[in-house]
């Protein structure tokens, strides 16, 4: 148990220093207008870093991956030819929204004022975002896929297991929940009213830029796949 323990505390601490996840939730709280929705996002980390955590280690994912691919085995044409279109969609979508975000941001130009968000994010957006950029992250999350293959050499009970995974999630997402904390502290002030407009700018185009990104995946994996 103290070899667990010690091994989730300090696995989950080099997992948590990541630039990635803290630079997307400052885009984030300079993009939505109440920042304490931020909250949201942090869950989705949470519950998506949890909930994956646990399909890993019990194989529910590649009980998943083997049941796709057998779809993909019967019905090549249908299950590609849909990731295909979908990624398609996805990519015009996402530079419709780059061009329609470009435009808009030079009709401000000549305004003092930061640049307006592209929409107002909604706590379910928000959440949404956050479990998509964990499920994403999870891919090279070397550490997490350590703790978890030491954890299956002990094979403990359920409740163990859910207890260690759950603390390493709470671990992981502390530097978030600081952030959070530190940024709502200092709300207001000059270094993050300048702050804000500078990643305004930036998180004009986290949107358009993701659904672009994941059009790609789709449409490159989809078409090299028929």
């Amino acid at each position: 148990m103290l070899v667990l323990f010690g091994t989730t505390i300090t696995a989950s601490f080099f997992d948590s220093l990541n630039p990635s996840a803290i630079a997307q939730q400052m885009l984030l709280q300079a993009m939505v207008k109440n920042k304490r929705h931020i909250v949201y996002f942090i869950l989705g980390i949470g519950l998506a870093n949890l909930a994956l955590g646990l399909a890993v280690y019990y194989g529910i994912a590649a009980w998943a991956w083997r049941l796709f691919s057998a779809a993909a085995g019967v019905y090549p044409l249908v299950v590609y030819g849909a990731e295909l279109g979908g990624g398609l969609l996805c990519l015009g979508a996402g530079i419709a929204l780059v061009i329609k975000t470009a435009r808009r941001g030079k009709g401000e130009a000549g305004s003092e004022s930061a640049p307006k968000a592209p929409a107002r994010l909604s706590p379910l957006s928000l959440f949404l975002m956050g479990a998509a950029f964990c499920a994403i992250e999870l891919t090279s999350a070397m550490p997490y896929f350590g703790f978890l293959a030491m954890l299956a050499g002990y094979n403990p009970a359920f409740p163990l297991v859910f207890g260690f995974i759950l603390l390493y999630t709470f671990v992981y997402v502390f530097p978030l929940i600081l952030l959070y904390f530190g940024y709502n502290k200092l709300q207001g002030t000059k270094g993050i009213q300048r702050l804000e407009r500078v990643l305004n700018r930036v998180s004009a185009y986290i949107v358009p830029g993701c659904i672009s990104l994941l059009g790609i995946l789709l449409a490159v994996h989809g078409g090299t796949s028929l």
